[in-house]
């Protein structure tokens, strides 16, 4: 089987107790079948800690939501008491995710967590393959598959070659008319790169109004956008400073996202995934100048990874966005192309 990554991937180191935010709080972990076999039969004081702590397949949260097997120096003592092959898969995986299709399996690590936010935004993506040893799953349509393959190349050498703004225009102008097309059962590609879509006077207050309505992971973040709201009619555009990271952004949503288009064949409410995350990004950095004087890296990453655990770790939160996307014409393609034009 080929594994398919960012170059960045193995790379990815998790930072423990040095780390802003945890993952052992707030999240209900779940334990894979195997993973709990083997903590049924773990023998003496720890045995009966394990088996005290967990409950209908997941740990037990204690006080603040933390894990009962995060210490009082935010480290784990199953890893500490056990080692690190006796965590449960999604101790192990987390931040990495995968997705698999066919003979080709596709991994990199998620945006939510800090160390791994560090990596997404200081460096240019390049994809690199592997062979592993793994049997390959059910293959997908193939030409969906090697179509929308190539899409994501085009999509994501336009963010390579171009400034942000225009950059996010032409994923946007692609997608619309790729979509028009796959609803047609049609997948040609002559007419993807002309007639482009207009741009409509965005309505950057009704996107931030309908995030508002999604159950918030932390008590900071709906107050952090009503905060934009207020900050909005000041900001300006981009700062040109900001467009490297938010390449890196964009392409990491659309290597993430736009290849699970082979099951549903809905591309266009995946690239409006992008921008839109893309452009709360860009204003939480935007707001956060406007109040402080400054944004450095280190703000910047983690006010993305504050976007991707509000949104991509909620799945309903994501699933409401995707649908959204499609429903409410402040998230039209004109309007989210709006939102990058230079005034």
């Amino acid at each position: 089987m080929r594994f398919r990554t960012p170059d960045y991937y193995g790379d990815f180191r998790c930072i423990a107790d040095q780390c802003q935010d945890n993952c052992c709080i707030g999240w209900e972990i779940d334990i894979d079948e195997d993973t709990a076999a083997y903590y049924r039969n773990v023998g003496g004081d720890f045995g009966e800690r394990l088996r005290r702590n967990i409950s209908d397949g997941c740990f037990t949260l204690g006080e603040d939501e933390r894990c009962p097997f995060l210490n009082s120096r935010n480290l784990c003592d199953i890893y500490t008491t056990l080692g690190e092959a006796h965590l449960c898969q999604i101790c192990t995986d987390h931040p990495r995710y995968y997705e698999w299709f066919g003979d080709i399996k596709e991994g990199g690590v998620g945006l939510c967590c800090e160390a791994a936010a560090r990596l997404i935004l200081s460096r240019d993506m390049a994809i690199v393959e592997s062979d592993i040893t793994e049997d390959p799953t059910d293959p997908p349509d193939l030409t969906v598959f090697e179509r929308l393959s190539y899409d994501r190349n085009v999509l994501l050498q336009f963010i390579a070659e171009n400034d942000l703004p225009e950059a996010v225009q032409l994923l946007l102008d692609y997608a619309e008319k790729r979509q028009a097309l796959i609803d047609m059962d049609n997948w040609d590609t002559a007419d993807l790169y002309h007639e482009e879509i207009p741009v409509n006077a965005p309505q950057p207050e009704e996107i931030l109004s309908f995030l508002c309505t999604l159950e918030p992971m932390s008590p900071d973040w709906i107050p952090r956008l009503e905060r934009i709201k207020e900050v909005l009619p000041t900001v300006g555009d981009i700062p040109k400073e900001d467009y490297p990271e938010l390449r890196r952004i964009a392409g990491y949503f659309l290597f993430r996202y736009y290849l699970k288009a082979v099951d549903d064949l809905d591309v266009l409410s995946r690239v409006k995934l992008t921008a839109v995350c893309t452009w709360v990004v860009s204003m939480l950095w935007r707001c956060r100048r406007a109040e402080t004087g400054k944004c450095s890296f280190e703000d910047k990453v983690l006010d993305a990874k504050s976007l991707s655990k509000e949104i991509e770790y909620n799945e309903e939160n994501l699933d409401a966005l995707l649908d959204a996307s499609y429903e409410l014409e402040c998230m039209s393609t004109a309007q989210l192309k709006g939102l990058f034009k230079k005034i």
